[in-house]
């Protein structure tokens, strides 16, 4: 989940409007989110996160390594389904996406979208490392049995960057809005 204190709104939540041709749930309102990629794991995604290792990250979640692929997985997502790059350009200095930057990476979350590249080799590109530790693991949900589909869902929350509009990716979500959680 991304939050976003308002000053005139209040706190809002960012919700993506999913393709309304999915298999799942088209056309409905859901959090930026997603499956854990092969590319999200392994030593050249540990060394582009600052504040989280895996050693770390999985303890949080209970896991005897892997863990650190979780949220970066919550990143790759909310950069590809709702265009937010929670990262560093320097150790402190946060990613904003403003003039040519933003171009740059709207190019690159397109490549991105077509497997062009990995989350690996836009952050190289761009030298960003994610922000792993402005992530806050929240919750871990598995849908009860005897339903057709089951799913094992992590939730995770972080502030939305500053500096930064949500803008949905067209393909696997067509429409973004901010809601109260009320």
């Amino acid at each position: 989940m991304l939050l976003n204190d308002h000053e005139e709104f209040g706190l809002q939540v960012l919700m993506v409007r999913r393709n309304l041709n999915s298999d799942f749930v088209g056309g409905a309102y859901v959090f930026p989110g997603g499956a854990v990629d092969p590319s999200d794991a392994g030593p050249a995604i540990e060394r582009r996160s600052l504040g989280r290792s895996d050693t770390d990250a999985s303890a949080i979640l209970g896991l005897p390594s892997g863990g650190l692929a979780y949220w970066v997985a919550v990143l790759r997502e909310c950069f590809e389904e709702a265009g937010l790059m929670l990262g560093y350009r320097h150790e402190d200095e946060l990613v904003r996406l403003d003039g040519p930057e933003a171009v740059r990476l709207a190019e690159l979350r397109t490549a991105l979208s077509e497997n062009k590249l990995t989350f690996v080799d836009v952050l190289k590109a761009e030298q960003f490392r994610v922000a792993t530790d402005k992530i806050a693991y929240y919750s871990h949900w598995i849908t009860q049995a005897g339903r057709p589909k089951r799913y094992d869902t992590r939730f995770f929350v972080a502030q939305a960057p500053v500096a930064q509009t949500a803008k949905q990716d067209d393909y696997e979500t067509v429409g973004h809005r901010w809601v109260r959680p009320a």
